[in-house]
């Protein structure tokens, strides 16, 4: 299937719109899928990374795809040149913006948009426009023929060079991820009076460093030099410049060395939220009905009459309230966590997991909830929560791991959520380390390190370590390239405001850190964040346990494109490390443990393959017991 989609400026409204790309992908299936995007030269820089665009073309060049048929064009374009060249095209549906009979016209599924824009009938568009309480996503995605579109969210990935670019500028000013750097990017371009006045931009800067002694960056355009220099003159704080002539390539990349941005509604807002930073916009004449934060930030609204006026004349942006802002910004760089232990039926070895999660050595606040549906485990919780108020119990109704996740994110708030198992124990770093980890906006799911508790002198303690280093190997060599890590159940954190819900029929561990790359999140590796696990000492318990945990895998494409994102938890992906077999052992016996293991694993893939192939029994959201490993 052939999509073409024209959307060629404003940038900010290419970035934003980016999402149908994926949205598509998955509507009509990614391998039977290509998406050609035309766009402005500037904006290809915003798809250098983008997995689910096939070719981005210039406009100077769209000619080339003359003579090429669409299934389905998607003009976003309200000009006659670009309506006229999407009408002209073969194809089998087109929605948007069409010429016919000399004008502009909407597709059916456009009508309200063009009705709000400024091809729409004067003065009913602006009151239209006013009025309309739709984010600018539900509206795009109204026209392309999206349903679920709450799911999908403006992406932008940095390529290496970029992320090279943010590296050497966090060297030369002397910064580390784990430094508190706020962005300022108050401008704006000249069609409306967007930005925030230049004294009160000082005055803010002012502010934000006598309180938190933050690191201040300011942005600023081609447009912008002056007012910069201005900025800077009247402010008594340390500013950082990032300069005014950064190209597309720059400046999301230095958007991304920022923990927090404050943006007027401009190209930047778009990029920093594409990006994931935390962001406060500051809107004064145009929609703030139409700007999404997607549970990153907070909106400032002028307290004005003037608001999303669309007038050149607004003084909306001089009703901004600096202490609004500093509201804003506390709330946004505060971080709840909460630790959460599943357990079933795990009265001996619940105590002990609770007294592991009391003792982190940590500066940040944390609360731990135990989750479990049996009296006997809850019991035992109960006594340390008498004796703790940090510890809340919450009584599983029995239905399996991921249906009672489901209602623990219901119930609980936090920012992040860290969880573990009842039958193993973390170390005292892990809270400390993944809140660490999270300072990084991009980061927005990340897996501890397991530890197997046994030595390598038995077969099983063998294969355990074995299967342990591996991982850690495969895990280190992902973070350090910023490449995509899938977690362990046994200790893993994500951003609780970005995953509300999770599907039953495939274990947690699995599909979270899908749900997050997709939304173009990074996963990262918590390595000093440590779990120990006693593991299985007999080969029923073994084959099992390695048997459930592979199925837990085999329904990810039933909610995520594992097509673009390549599943680790493979057949194939195991054959590749097949010569850790031979480097592993120290010894005869231990090389022979180790074929052992290779057969014993492939013996597992063939029945993973037949219980899903041809018995169609699949991976079932229940507790189930694996007694040796308790």
């Amino acid at each position: 299937m052939n999509i073409l989609i024209i959307k060629i400026g404003a940038l900010g409204d290419v970035v934003r719109t980016s999402f149908i790309a994926q949205a598509l992908k998955d509507k009509y299936g990614s391998k039977k899928t290509d998406i050609y995007w035309i766009t402005d030269e500037k904006a290809t820089h915003l798809f250098l990374n983008n997995p689910y665009v096939n070719e981005v073309i210039k406009k100077e060049d769209k000619d080339k795809l003359q003579n090429k048929y669409f299934d389905l064009i998607i003009n976003l374009e309200e000009d006659e040149e670009n309506c006229k060249f999407a009408s002209s095209l073969q194809s089998k549906e087109i929605r948007g913006f069409i010429l016919k009979e000399g004008r502009i016209l909407p597709t059916k599924t456009a009508e309200e948009w063009f009705n709000m824009s400024a091809l729409g009938k004067k003065p009913e568009n602006d009151i239209l426009k006013k009025k309309n309480k739709k984010e600018h996503r539900q509206i795009i995605a109204e026209i392309v023929g999206i349903d679920n579109w709450q799911k999908y969210e403006p992406f932008l990935r940095l390529t290496g060079e970029q992320r090279k670019i943010a590296s050497d500028f966090l060297r030369r000013h002397n910064l580390s991820r784990a430094d508190l750097i706020v962005g300022i990017n108050t401008g704006a371009a000249d069609r409306w009076p967007k930005q925030l006045s230049v004294e009160k931009t000082a005055k803010l800067i002012d502010k934000i460093y006598k309180k938190y002694r933050a690191s201040i960056l300011l942005f600023g355009g081609p447009n912008e030099i002056e007012r910069n220099k201005k900025i800077m003159s009247l402010s008594h704080s340390p500013i950082i410049t990032t300069g005014c002539g950064n190209d597309l390539i720059e400046f999301p990349a230095l958007i991304n060395t920022c923990s927090l941005f404050i943006t007027s509604d401009t190209l930047g807002l778009h990029i920093g939220l594409a990006l994931k930073r935390k962001t406060i916009i500051l809107i004064g004449p145009t929609s703030s009905s139409e700007l999404g934060t997607f549970n990153l930030g907070e909106k400032i609204i002028a307290k004005s009459d003037c608001i999303c006026c669309y007038s050149h004349e607004c003084k909306s942006m001089e009703k901004i309230s600096l202490e609004e802002i500093m509201e804003k910004f506390d709330s946004l760089i505060r971080q709840n966590i909460t630790l959460v232990i599943t357990a079933s039926n795990e009265q001996k070895t619940i105590g002990k997991a609770i007294e592991h999660a009391q003792k982190q050595k940590t500066n940040y606040n944390y609360n731990i909830l135990v989750s479990a549906p049996d009296n006997e485990t809850l019991n035992v919780a109960k006594k340390y929560a008498e004796k703790d108020k940090r510890i809340k119990i919450f009584r599983d109704p029995g239905k399996g791991k991921s249906f009672a996740l489901n209602l623990i994110f219901d119930k609980i708030k936090s920012d992040i959520l860290i969880l573990s198992d009842g039958d193993v124990c973390i170390n005292n770093l892990a809270v400390e380390e993944f809140a660490n980890l999270f300072l990084d906006p991009e980061i927005g799911c990340a897996t501890g390190k397991p530890v197997p508790e046994e030595k390598r002198s038995s077969k099983y303690g063998y294969w355990a370590n074995f299967l342990f280093e591996a991982a850690h190997n495969l895990r280190k060599l992902a973070f350090d390239n910023n490449g995509f890590i899938e977690c362990s159940a046994y200790l893993f954190a994500f951003r609780k405001k970005i995953i509300n819900r999770i599907p039953i029929d495939v274990a947690e561990d699995a599909v979270i850190p899908y749900m997050f790359w997709e939304k173009g999140y990074k996963i990262g590796y918590a390595e000093k964040a440590e779990v120990y696990i006693k593991n299985v000492d007999n080969w029923i318990d073994w084959i099992k346990q390695k048997i459930r945990t592979s199925k837990a895998h085999e329904t990810l494409d039933k909610y995520v494109d594992t097509h673009t994102t390549r599943r680790v938890k493979t057949f194939g992906t195991e054959a590749k490390g097949i010569t850790m077999l031979f480097s592993y052992p120290k010894n005869i016996k231990e090389f022979f443990w180790g074929i052992e293991l290779a057969f014993a694993r492939f013996y597992m893939w063939i029945s993973v393959f037949y219980d899903t192939k041809f018995k169609n029994r699949h991976y079932g959201d229940a507790w189930e017991r694996v007694e040796s490993a308790r």
